[in-house]
């Protein structure tokens, strides 16, 4: 009986895992993709959901390769409405190693991060049509230098960072049309483009996020003054802000890092501690050796005291004929 319980205890977690994750199955085609020429592409034709960051997990790709082709000819990876993907899926990297070309249309995508899309440094075209993203933060393209089109039209976008086109020197296309913050596009120029890097610079400042920033940047910055309690407060008052935002995972990083930094300080202030109290110690042991030179002192003047009262005894007894 306790077999068969650990047995279907084992198959429900195995049906737990599988769930976390998702598979595709792609329709493989060569297709002429904008100014990338012609590629071999992965169309995803199942419906997938990634509604959670724990199930962004892409475990497996199906589908049969045109003849002479397998995933390592992948250059380009298209999910055209089909399903809900929230978040970008990790790991789809590792199955396809050279992708050029990544599109995501109308697949409610809410949030897109640099730790997405770091592993993709050969990266020329993001298509992110007709999604739900609201931000677009610093760094997020500092593993992509070779972007030439970004499409972000339209979303909901409202916060975009000062710096976050500037290392695109390739950038030739940037569609920002029909946002909150923005609708411009700007292309087959890179002076329009750089014109409307500048225009976004002015608009597209959202301040509730702008807030939380300054003050995870305020806290970075007086980390180095503040003893492990004093930080270990400000980090757990600054956690709650940011759990209780419409951003929770956009300062997960820096977050982490200062509770590094607090950890750190701590065990810095339990050395600083323990040396101060072995420190300490050592000086009481060196007492004793005083101690006996008051003694000896105390000895000496008693011994003179009893030698002064024998003398007035001896006179005493001298006066009073007294024969020892």
């Amino acid at each position: 009986m306790f077999k068969i319980i650990l047995f279907l205890l084992s198959m429900t977690l195995g049906l737990f895992s599988t769930s976390q994750a998702a598979s595709l199955d792609c329709q493989y085609a060569s297709v002429l993709w904008s100014t990338l020429g012609t590629v071999y592409r992965c169309e995803v034709q199942n419906s997938v959901t990634i509604t959670s960051l724990d199930a962004a997990q892409i475990d497996s790709v199906t589908g049969s390769h045109l003849a002479g082709y397998t995933n390592d000819n992948v250059e380009a990876f298209s999910f055209q409405a089909k399903g809900k993907i929230h978040y970008f899926p990790r790991n789809l990297n590792k199955i396809f190693k050279n992708l050029k070309g990544l599109q995501f249309y109308k697949s409610g995508l809410k949030e897109i991060h640099q730790s997405d899309l770091k592993d993709y440094p050969n990266l020329k075209h993001l298509h992110l049509h007709g999604n739900n993203l609201e931000i677009l933060e610093k760094n997020l393209f500092e593993f992509n230098p070779n972007l030439e089109i970004i499409s972000l039209s339209p979303n909901n976008i409202s916060h975009i960072d000062p710096n976050v086109f500037d290392k695109l020197t390739k950038l030739t296309h940037l569609y920002l049309g029909d946002n909150t913050c923005i609708s411009v596009d700007a292309f087959n120029n890179q002076a329009a483009v750089q014109k409307l890097i500048k225009t976004a610079k002015t608009q597209c400042i959202n301040s509730d996020y702008s807030n939380l920033e300054h003050k995870v940047k305020d806290l970075e910055a007086a980390s180095s003054t503040l003893n492990s309690e004093q930080l270990k407060e400000n980090l757990e008052k600054l956690e709650n802000d940011v759990k209780n935002s419409n951003f929770p995972n956009f300062f997960q990083i820096e977050l982490q890092d200062l509770k590094a930094d607090q950890v750190k300080k701590a065990q810095e202030e339990a050395t600083t501690t323990t040396s101060t109290t072995t420190t300490t110690s050592t000086t009481t042991i060196a007492t004793p050796a005083t101690s006996e030179d008051t003694k000896f002192e105390t000895c000496s003047a008693l011994e003179s005291k009893i030698n002064k009262i024998d003398e007035k005894l001896t006179k005493i007894m001298k006066a009073l004929d007294i024969n020892e």
